[in-house]
């Protein structure tokens, strides 16, 4: 599946701070040169998407996310990676561990070994999770085991959609092997610090309401060419040619550095405030600009100023009044709310008051642009 550059982004950032503290983790661990670099990062979903993790034997550990349940990490390794790391840790001489590489002998004490090996890699991801995770994210080990080729754990579901990172792992003069740190959307979206889509299913779960509500909402809100006939996924005029600015929301009980954090950092140009998963209010740029003040960055921090990062985001702008199109309106009626209103955006709902982006004013301008052209 399509990985939006958003959450690459922040994924690879994410992942090469992680392969530093990593590789300081495994040199100690076997005291031998072992080095992390990150080859890729994406999201997967389904069963033929995830398959080839597990096209050969791997030594798979399960990491369960304790503090807020927020889903599990799997680690899955090429079954040598897990010998040759296991045995510089075992002081095992170096002629048995090629031995074992060339037979790919994966036996008792390998497995072992390895269960030792992921114990130390969930330890260092933990301390880098304690900056990173608001809430404090823990992994515990809950299960290791070794898979056959073509066989999935159980525990890996084709319904969940998952962020992967793959990592090339040089250990000693024993080569480079592929590892993949396999991270479910909730724990992932908390790990990097931005919003990761589910599936349907994924966010009819975490709505509250049933797949079949979420799925006839989506379809009620697609235009139709006539009755009866297929879907038309754009038509003239229709508010979605115009939708260019990504969707991105936050509780209103969130922290207003997580606003602040996406609007410097993420890119993000407009914040939706969410109460109950609908939308109550917008923060701009400016907005956010305004709370932070001319001095941000240049100093340290105040104790006014801690105390102001640390406020619910939705304490904000609470008498502004909250102007919005559907979905399934035009670029007319935006226009008309833009200029009536004196908006830079406008934000798009869904039928139950879910955001699903901005209408920038560029955006507009360019559209009545082009079709005075034609």
């Amino acid at each position: 599946m399509e990985t939006p550059d958003p959450i690459s982004s922040k994924a690879r950032e994410f992942f090469t701070n992680y392969c530093l503290s990593l590789s300081e983790e495994l040199n100690t661990l076997t005291t031998s040169s072992v080095t992390c670099t990150l080859s890729d990062c994406g999201m997967l979903r389904g069963a033929e998407e995830l398959a080839p993790l597990f096209a050969a034997e791997r030594s798979v550990a399960r990491g369960e996310e304790d503090s807020s349940g927020l889903g599990d990490l799997h680690l899955v390794f090429d079954t040598n990676l897990s010998i040759a790391l296991a045995g510089l840790m075992m002081m095992t001489n170096e002629e048995a561990i090629r031995a074992k590489l060339d037979s790919r002998d994966y036996d008792e004490e390998t497995h072992e070994g390895f269960r030792e090996v992921a114990t130390q890699i969930f330890a260092a991801l933990n301390r880098l999770l304690e900056s990173t995770v608001p809430d404090g994210g823990h992994l515990f080990l809950a299960t290791v085991r070794k898979t056959e080729a073509e066989t999935m754990p159980p525990s890996v579901s084709a319904d969940t959609t998952y962020l992967l990172a793959s990592l090339e792992i040089t250990v000693a003069e024993f080569g480079a092997f592929m590892a993949h740190w396999l991270v479910s959307r909730r724990f992932a979206a908390a790990m990097i610090g931005i919003p990761i889509p589910g599936s349907p299913k994924e966010m009819a779960l975490a709505a509250g309401v049933s797949e079949e509500e979420m799925l006839e909402e989506e379809e009620a809100e697609l235009p139709h060419t006539a009755p009866g006939e297929l879907l038309a996924p754009q038509v003239v005029g229709s508010v979605r040619l115009v939708m260019t600015e990504t969707p991105f929301s936050l509780k209103d009980e969130e922290k207003v550095m997580r606003g602040i954090t996406a609007i410097t950092q993420d890119g993000y140009r407009y914040i939706g405030i969410e109460q109950k998963g609908a939308l109550i209010r917008v923060l701009s740029q400016s907005d956010i600009y305004q709370v932070m003040g001319p001095f941000y960055g240049a100093g340290p921090v105040t104790p006014r100023d801690k105390a102001l990062y640390g406020l619910p985001i939705g304490k904000f702008h609470t008498q502004q009044q909250l102007v919005k199109i559907s979905v399934n309106g035009t670029i007319n009626e935006a226009a008309d709310l833009m200029q009536r209103h004196k908006l830079h955006a406008l934000p798009v709902v869904s039928g139950r008051g879910t955001l699903r982006g901005f209408v920038p004013i560029h955006a507009v301008v360019d559209y009545f642009r082009r079709m005075g052209k034609k």
